[in-house]
């Protein structure tokens, strides 16, 4: 079978009439190219050029030769053309992982505005709270509270989140209202769990003192938005992100409680988005995170 390169090599000096100037476009060395096209020859058995100090010319095995070669030269070149054309420009599909409360309730609402001002870009979104693996999972960019544990992953903080622990009205009139991280031990307390978060281990701060409760309860559940409807319905005290419980408190449907101290979250302290390090970040990467970021800012608009 004949190497590719050697055919590659033997089109550029045909079409770049002379092997110093085959050599000067491939930055290779005149010796170099000679030797890739006497093993095109050596291959073939057959004499593909006509050498001479003042001339290089074809022979009729050549000329048959040059036919075939020259396709891998144009292959070449479309491939490049067609590689260029996502490299420079905002274009292609972007596979994105987010988690599913975020993701449904954040992420989604911002995509539109975002496709108008690219409209050669696609999006391919898995909501999904797993942590993913981008290789395996094949994904440009993946959007995690939790970090991601692998090799040449380049991460950016999208948002910071906090976290509240808060129950309904009804839950504390009826078992009362803890006044102490300890108290937590005595209610029914709701969480998030899944295989990457455990859920059960509350840490809350106070100036400097800390206190890690493992708490239970009757209900764990791997979405962010079960756990606070079943808080509303009345069920028990969650430890929640703000993003997922901002509103509900404001209009009095949900109840800060433990207010003097500060809850560390189970989920993680920031969102996050992960993408694999590359030299030439393509501009569809790129640019998406740069508008995540401007549009999630440093103080969420959950958190004003």
């Amino acid at each position: 079978m004949n190497d590719p390169l050697d055919m590659f090599i033997f089109a550029k000096v045909v079409e770049l009439k002379g092997f110093s100037n085959a050599a000067k476009d491939l930055g290779l060395s005149r010796s170099a190219i000679s030797k890739h096209v006497s093993k095109l020859e050596h291959r073939l058995g057959a004499r593909l050029l006509n050498r001479s100090t003042r001339k290089l010319s074809l022979t009729e095995a050549g000329n048959s030769a040059y036919e075939h070669c020259a396709r891998i030269v144009a292959d070449v070149a479309a491939s490049e053309l067609s590689v260029q054309r996502f490299v420079r420009g905002v274009r292609g599909t972007l596979r994105v992982s987010a988690p599913g409360a975020f993701g449904r309730m954040f992420f989604v609402p911002l995509l539109p505005e975002y496709l108008r001002l690219h409209p050669d870009v696609s999006i391919e979104l898995t909501l999904s709270d797993q942590l993913v693996n981008l290789v395996e999972g094949r994904f440009d960019i993946a959007i995690s509270s939790s970090p991601l544990i692998h090799a040449n992953l380049i991460r950016r903080q999208l948002t910071p989140l906090r976290y509240l622990v808060c129950a309904s009205a009804d839950y504390l009139r009826a078992a009362g209202t803890p006044q102490h991280p300890q108290d937590l031990k005595n209610h029914n307390c709701i969480f998030y769990s899944s295989s990457a978060v455990r859920g059960d281990l509350w840490t809350l701060t106070r100036a400097r003192e800390s206190q890690t409760i493992e708490v239970r309860g009757n209900l764990r559940v791997n979405n962010s938005e079960s756990v606070r409807d079943a808080v509303l319905g009345g069920l028990g005290i969650a430890l929640m992100p703000t993003f997922v419980s901002s509103n509900e408190v404001r209009n009095g449907a949900l109840i800060p409680v433990l207010s003097d101290w500060t809850p560390q979250g189970t989920l993680g302290s920031s969102m996050t988005a992960h993408f694999i390090s590359d030299r030439q970040l393509t501009p569809k990467i790129r640019t998406l995170i740069d508008y995540l970021v401007l549009r999630f800012k440093r103080n969420p608009t959950w958190d004003r």
